[in-house]
C-alpha cells in the first residue's frame, strides 16, 4: 500500500467514526428513555456534551 492510499483510508474511517458518534448523540438526545441501556453510550454522549 502506499503512503497516499492508507491516509485516505485514516480520513474515511476519522470520518465515519465521527459520524457514528454524532449519530449516538442525536439518538440519545431524541430518545430520553434509551439511557441508562447502553453504558458506553451514555459515556459517548456525555463526553461530546463537554467537548460541544
Amino acid at each position: 500500500m502506499d503512503e497516499d492510499k492508507i491516509a485516505r483510508e485514516m480520513e474515511r474511517r476519522r470520518q465515519l467514526a465521527d459520524r457514528n458518534t454524532g449519530a449516538v448523540v442525536e439518538l440519545l438526545r431524541r430518545r430520553q428513555e434509551l439511557r441508562g441501556i447502553y453504558p458506553a453510550a451514555d459515556l459517548v454522549a456525555e463526553n461530546v456534551g463537554w467537548v460541544v
